[in-house]
């Protein structure tokens, strides 16, 4: 995963973006990442087909999801000591 992860000096502020619908998994994407960048990023916005399929992204907004989001989050929040951001996209649906 490391030669997988590049980036320049340059790139500062440097926030990882990863879509999730798995705690634990967020939380290990996130710890695997958090030494090389300044913060983490949870994507809800995406709302593309492969999303509705993997049901992450956008798809994960409905209030039957709310507790799954909720666990992701504070999963991320307790695995890493850099700020966790959550990307969300108001669509008109």
């Amino acid at each position: 995963r490391k030669t997988e992860f590049q980036h320049i000096p340059e790139d500062r502020p440097l926030v990882c973006h990863f879509s999730a619908n798995n705690p634990d998994e967020f939380a290990q994407a996130a710890r695997l990442c958090q030494d090389q960048c300044d913060a983490i990023d949870l994507n809800l916005g995406c709302p593309q087909r492969t999303a509705y399929l993997g049901h992450f992204g956008s798809y994960l907004l409905g209030k039957e999801d709310r507790e799954l989001v909720l666990s992701i989050v504070r999963a991320g929040v307790k695995a890493v000591s850099i700020p966790i951001f959550v990307k969300i996209r108001l669509l008109d649906t």
